[in-house]
Formats: C-alpha cells, sequence, structure tokens
C-alpha cells in the first residue's frame, strides 16, 4: 500500500517523516516543526512524493538550514508505469530518464493527463484540487511552491490565485513569498488563461536544462514569461530534464530564495512609513517634501 509522505524535517542523525498511515512523532517534535517555514513540493509526472524527496535530498538539506521545512504531496492519479514503460520503450525511449523517475517497482503518480486531442493540453480535475485544499489545511499554510515539471506547471497555475483555486480563506493560505519552477510549463487549455492574464505578484524562479528534451525552451519560456518583469527570474544549468543536486547549484537557488525574502521584507516595513509620510505631506514646506520624495526614490 502506498503511504502518502508528508512534511520532512532534517534532523541531526535522520530525516523525521508524518505519514497517514504509519509512523509516530511526540509532542516536543511537532512542535519545532510548527515554528518552521514550510514549502509545498509539487512532484513530476510519473513520480511520486517519495521518489521527489530522494532528487531533492540537495535542496532540502540547505532549505533546512535556512529555517525551512519540505512537505511532499503525493498526486492522487496512479499511473501504469509497466504498460508506460512498454510503450516508451517500444518508441526507443528510456522512460525513467526521460521523466526524471525511478525504474524499481516503485507506485508512480500523476496530477493530471494530456487531453486526447491536444500534446499540450491538460485538465486539472476536482480531485486533484480537492486533494490539495486539504492538504494544505493539514500541514500548511505554506510560504513557497518548488515544483518539478508537471508538478511545476500545476504550480506555477495555483500561484496566480492559491485561495480561489483551492477555495481557501487567506488565513488558512496567507500570500505565498515565492515560487520556484524547475522545468515548469504554462497550461494551455483556454480555461486556465483568464489566471494568467492577471498579475502575478508571488515572485518566481524558473529553472531549465540547456538539454532538456521533455519540456523544451518555449514552453519554459511561456510560463516564465506570464510574470511580471520584476517579478521572475531565469536560470539555466546544463543538463537534461532533472533537478541538479550540485552543491554550487543548489546554493544559487537558495541564495534567490533568501534575497527574495529579504526584499520582500524589506519593502514591507518600508510601506507604513512611505504611507505615513504622504499623509503629512500637507503640513510640511515645500523643501522637506522634496527631501522626502527623493528618499522614497531610493
Amino acid at each position: 500500500m502506498h503511504v502518502n509522505e508528508t512534511c520532512v524535517q532534517e534532523t541531526s542523525s535522520s530525516c523525521c517523516c508524518i505519514s497517514k498511515l504509519e509512523g509516530t512523532i511526540n509532542v516536543n517534535q511537532i512542535a519545532r516543526m510548527s515554528d518552521r517555514k514550510k514549502v509545498l513540493m509539487l512532484h513530476g509526472f510519473v513520480q511520486s512524493d517519495r521518489i521527489f524527496s530522494a532528487k531533492t535530498g540537495g535542496l532540502r538539506k540547505n532549505l533546512k538550514k535556512l529555517g525551512y521545512d519540505l512537505c511532499y504531496p503525493c498526486a492522487p492519479h496512479s499511473i501504469d508505469k509497466k504498460a508506460l514503460f512498454q510503450s516508451e520503450a517500444e518508441k526507443g525511449i528510456d522512460a525513467a530518464k526521460e521523466f526524471s523517475t525511478s525504474a524499481t517497482s516503485d507506485e508512480v503518480y500523476g496530477w493530471f493527463f494530456r487531453k486526447p486531442d491536444s500534446f499540450n493540453s491538460f485538465e486539472i480535475d476536482q480531485k486533484v484540487l480537492s486533494y490539495l485544499h486539504d492538504y494544505v489545511l493539514e500541514h500548511g499554510p505554506f510560504d513557497g511552491i518548488i515544483g518539478f515539471s508537471q508538478g511545476a506547471g500545476l504550480g506555477g497555475y495555483l500561484v496566480t490565485d492559491i485561495n480561489r483555486i483551492l477555495n481557501l480563506t487567506e488565513e488558512q493560505q496567507p500570500a505565498l513569498k515565492f515560487f520556484i519552477s524547475f522545468s515548469g510549463f504554462k497550461l494551455e487549455d483556454e480555461t486556465y488563461q483568464e489566471s494568467y492574464n492577471k498579475p502575478i505578484q508571488v515572485p518566481s524562479l524558473h529553472v531549465r536544462g540547456e538539454l532538456d528534451a521533455v519540456v523544451g525552451e518555449s514552453r519554459v519560456l511561456a510560463l516564465y514569461d506570464a510574470w511580471p518583469k520584476n517579478k521572475k527570474t531565469l536560470l539555466i544549468h546544463p543538463g537534461a530534464h532533472f533537478i541538479p543536486n550540485s552543491k554550487p547549484f543548489v546554493s544559487q537557488v537558495c541564495n534567490w530564495i533568501q534575497g527574495t525574502i529579504n526584499k520582500e521584507n524589506q519593502e514591507q516595513e518600508d510601506q507604513p512609513e512611505t504611507e505615513q509620510k504622504q499623509f503629512d505631506k500637507p503640513q510640511l514646506d515645500d523643501d522637506l517634501l522634496d527631501m522626502i520624495n527623493s528618499l522614497g526614490k531610493l
């Protein structure tokens, strides 16, 4: 039976996991975890929570040092891996390598399936949205979302308006602070375009591999282009369809998160001061007003 792994917290000696079907955790561990920041980790097609956790070990360890716990939900749609692998093998394709998944007996899952009439058209059903709604209520709220491939495509759609899409209040899920897409793509179905057309306020990092033949450059850039210029960053690695675990690469990603959070915090701290200056303007002389206006542009 598949066990749905949830939040992962690294300790000095082991990895502590809470699951729905097995494992226990003491009250002190729960208290420590509740004080930490959380990231929603959305795996790719033909992967699972366990596979994605294993493939992001380097990132997880470094984010732990920054105070983040990574939570790995597992998509509710099971995939017949044997049939898929056989079909891909007949085309001369190594499916395990293509989808960055496991070639062992691990069960694999997907968030949504391709429509039969279009190669790049997908539909997210209510089962997935209801599952993620419940997952956020049980394990959230989350500071950010990190996704790979199909999971990044789903994540990119969610961050356009996660509260509306998952039917969550702002108390249940406050505004997200960042989104990272590894080989993610924009959902092309007409149903989802209105969400992308609204200004997206969540800062984003879009990562693609130069040799990625599964999600090509144009699809990655289509999602990247949905963000305003001041809210997006593009990072390119020399590999294919996977998340690099090298120290230099992981450091780049973690540095981006730190820089993004620091920038957002600074902007929030500056906001009340700016509002107060605007309120007081009529009572000040012209020279002082000019000085305040100049400071506000720094």
